[in-house]
């Protein structure tokens, strides 16, 4: 137990100060890399909450970040034919990769599936991705003002050019890609390309104002809320046609100076929320939980039992508790790297000689503990399990 204990204070100050950055997609789902492990990585959810992840597609960047608005409990606008937002903000968007995709970009969208996910995360998964561009495709709702052309309006960051002028190409394109139909269109006196501000002129839109290295800009190509207009949207043409409009409109962005057009100054409107606070979002389905055993020799075991039985606790309890005093170990060095464990003083955890095996189960979010302790000090999941009930019977057997 002396050797171990040592090896918990022989710190190595090496810490590089690497940070994590992408993503991995996994099942439709987008989470942001945190940190790396040896076999998988700490990322955050599409619910920021923490957990390890060791499956899924990673990416480090993206030529062009795509957002379906809305999902999950929060729809957005639902037209009278029963067709809802978050729905056609998805089908768009996947079309609108295609489109990119087969123009050579690379393109990662916010969401693949519907899902809940908040507006933070949302400008984390851009951030992350560091894209040429960062488009958030909605589908409007709430004018009734009568139009003869569509009611297409986009949104740009306060004050920044490059985002100012890749909504002025989604406003060119998109509204005339729709204009193409005849239908009795909606519109508001916000048509066109413009800011939506606060009174201290910051954006009031969470994607634009989280995202400002960004050049970001939101699409609401056509009133959903309008019954005619909904009908429109039913018509997979029509989404393919709105889909091709945004993919030229980036397209235009990246490769040319051109300004777009429908600019009109910013306006203040202090009073707008929105939607997208991520409250009550449930992380439930994503990552799975783990079972780790580690074998102890029948003196280890009654040992363990025994000490846990001292304080009160169940072995398993004490075994988890271990885990965590490690890590708080590793903490007093602030998370610098440390001197692998030496091979003599690893614990043995399978094998003839420990015919006693303790299975933990661990959570997604648990599994970011356990995942850091191992890999700081060198250890497998189940040694670093080992370890921490070792140590903690023997810190309970010298405090008497």
């Amino acid at each position: 137990m002396a050797l171990v204990l040592a090896g918990l204070v022989s710190a190595t100050a090496a810490d590089d100060g690497s940070t994590a950055t992408g993503v991995v997609v996994h099942n439709g789902a987008v989470f942001t890399v945190l940190e790396e492990r040896s076999d998988g990585w700490v990322v955050a959810t599409p619910c920021r909450t923490e957990i390890f992840l060791d499956e899924g597609v990673r990416f480090y960047t993206a030529d062009v970040v795509l957002d379906p608005g809305h999902g999950g409990p929060e729809t957005g606008s639902v037209g009278a034919n029963g067709l809802v937002e978050r729905d056609v903000n998805l089908w768009v968007a996947l079309l609108t990769r295609a489109e990119l995709e087969a123009l050579g970009y690379s393109v990662v969208l916010t969401r693949e599936v519907d899902l809940h996910m908040g507006i933070v995360q949302r400008a984390n998964v851009a951030n992350a991705l560091s894209p040429s561009g960062f488009v958030s495709i909605h589908h409007n709702g709430g004018a009734v003002r009568h139009s003869h052309e569509p009611g297409t309006e986009t949104f740009h960051q306060y004050g920044d050019d490059e985002s100012r002028r890749l909504a002025g190409l989604l406003f060119e394109e998109v509204q005339a890609a729709l204009a193409t139909w005849d239908v009795r269109w909606v519109d508001t006196v916000h048509k066109g390309t413009s800011a939506r501000i606060r009174s201290d002129n910051t954006d009031v839109y969470g994607v634009l104002r989280l995202t400002p290295d960004l050049p970001s800009a939101i699409v609401e190509a056509a009133y959903l809320s309008n019954a005619p207009e909904a009908e429109l949207l039913a018509d997979p043409e029509v989404l393919i046609a709105e889909a091709a409009a945004i993919a030229r409109a980036v397209d235009r962005f990246l490769t040319s100076g051109d300004p777009g057009s429908g600019f009109k100054r910013a306006f203040v409107d202090a009073a707008t929320t929105g939607t997208g606070t991520g409250w009550n979002c449930d992380d439930s389905g994503y990552g799975h939980s783990v079972s780790v055993a580690s074998g102890y020799t029948e003196q280890e075991y009654a040992d363990l039992v025994a000490m846990a039985a001292r304080v009160g606790r169940s072995p398993e309890s004490l075994q988890r508790f271990g885990v965590y005093a490690l890590d708080f170990f590793h903490a007093l060095g602030g998370r610098v790297s440390l001197d692998p464990f030496p091979p003599e003083v690893i614990p043995v955890v399978s094998g003839s000689s420990v015919p006693v095996d303790v299975t933990l189960p661990w959570t997604p979010a648990d599994q970011v503990l356990l995942t850091r302790v191992a890999d700081a000090y060198g250890l497998s999941p189940a040694e670093a399990q080992k370890v921490g009930a070792v140590l903690m019977v023997f810190l309970i057997g010298i405090s008497g």
